[in-house]
């Protein structure tokens, strides 16, 4: 069966499990009340849980910083021992009924094959939902393979364990491509809000690869035209090092009662990127992002049984991007998208990438325990156009847990399992929703 066959069936497949569900589920809602709930409850005695629940009737508003935190670890002979800590924290910064609650992602991943994973995101959202600040700043000092450009392309059952923010256990095949490389992001844009759930926004956007060592072209006799290295010939970039620097001017619907973990509403975001030579980038371009969400709920009761939707479209529309600054799975905002490959293995000139996922209740009356489905596609183009946006689908399924770790910023414990086409396959750790 042809990938994008597949792909349509299953898609076909959840939405009709989920209306099924939905029916089955809804027609024995218990009358007893649901109240929201976290794993730390569990160590709470029966008595003091029901004082604290009889006074907190209201949702919970975060009047001061909370902070949600969880550790990682994990072991695979390429890479060492890799060990991590990541924390949420949330806040509302004004009126609940009329401001999201604002957050900031924080993780830290140390591996003992000297790689540093450092990454901080926030969404602050000021009083009124008048003004969004939202940043992605990381440092990087990294090791990832490469494959080439383009969908469609085998990558011989790539698997391993992933973990929040891109930290891998993931061994490498015979045919990885593989590349060390120190990567510094700094993404700051400021958003205001010119209607109801509409806001322009204006940025800045620096990417800085520096110390790139591609093992396959260097530590071969004769060295080997590799990806990496002969794009970066091919259009005029040094191997080593380069940095893309520009100026995002954006437009962003926002309508989601959360950004935690969303239940209803929707995401739309447009983001022209110009990079300029005057600013410090290696070449000048322009790029244009898009993305959008949306979720359909299944349950008045139960607000988190739901199915989301997820699109991502990156399009290099004028100029010359270098390899690494190409649009890549996993490599968006909160390094979600693609669970069933590891992160960077699907790389293009131009990049879309399509999830649905199904949301639904495990714990009957606490809601901290629950389970998700999903389904995603990835296309991608080369620079050579031998592949084309459309012409390869790269599809994965898979299912996961979900653990509420904070009923007061709603985050979750998530675990999933992916496989994608030939064999790669994944478990992927992460605090929060995918999307």
């Amino acid at each position: 069966m042809k990938r994008k066959h597949f792909f349509r069936l299953f898609v076909l497949f959840i939405l009709l499990l989920s209306q099924f569900l939905s029916f089955n589920l809804s027609a024995q809602e218990s009358r007893k009340t649901f109240k929201q709930d976290d794993v730390f409850s569990i160590f709470i005695k029966k008595e003091k849980r029901a004082r604290r629940d009889s006074a907190t009737e209201e949702p919970v508003i975060l009047k001061k910083p909370y902070f949600a935190t969880t550790p990682f670890i994990g072991y695979n002979p390429a890479y060492g021992f890799l060990i991590g800590i990541g924390t949420t924290m949330a806040i509302y910064l004004g009126d609940p009924l009329k401001t999201p609650v604002s957050s900031v992602c924080a993780a830290i991943n140390l591996t003992t094959a000297k790689q540093t994973i450092i990454t901080v995101r926030s969404n602050i959202i000021t009083d009124g939902s008048r003004y969004i600040l939202r940043g992605d700043w990381r440092y990087l000092v990294f090791s990832q393979p490469t494959y080439g450009l383009g969908t469609g392309i085998k990558m011989h059952t790539n698997r391993g364990i992933v973990f929040n923010d891109g930290g891998s256990t993931a061994s490498l095949p015979p045919d990885a491509q593989p590349l060390n490389y120190n990567y510094i992001r700094l993404y700051e844009t400021f958003f205001f809000r010119f209607s109801r759930n509409w806001y322009f926004g204006i940025g800045y956007c620096l990417d800085d690869f520096s110390k790139i060592a591609d093992h396959n072209h260097t530590d071969s006799v004769p060295p080997q035209n590799t990806s990496h290295y002969q794009y970066s010939i091919d259009h005029g970039f040094n191997p080593e090092k380069y940095i893309i620097s520009g100026l995002s001017l954006e437009v962003l619907l926002d309508s989601r009662d959360n950004s935690i973990r969303p239940t209803k509403g929707y995401l739309a975001n447009v983001a022209f990127r110009p990079n300029f030579t005057f600013l410090g980038s290696a070449k000048n371009s322009l790029m244009l992002n898009t993305e959008f969400r949306t979720y359909v709920g299944l349950s008045k009761r139960r607000p988190g049984h739901l199915i989301g939707f997820w699109y991502l479209g990156q399009f290099n529309e004028k100029g010359t991007i270098p390899y690494l600054g190409l649009p890549a799975l996993c490599w968006d905002m909160y390094n979600r998208a693609g669970r069933g490959y590891i992160q960077g293995s699907i790389r293009g000139v131009n990049f879309i990438y399509l999830e649905s996922e199904y949301r639904f209740p495990i714990s009957p009356y606490s809601g901290i325990l629950s389970g998700v489905a999903f389904v995603n596609a990835t296309t991608a183009s080369s620079d050579d156009k031998t592949r084309q946006l459309f012409q390869y689908v790269d599809p994965a399924i898979g299912f996961g847990l979900r653990i509420m770790f904070s009923r007061k910023t709603l985050s979750n414990l998530c675990i999933d399992f992916g496989f994608g086409a030939d064999g790669t396959k994944g478990i992927f750790f992460n605090l929060n929703e995918t999307f």
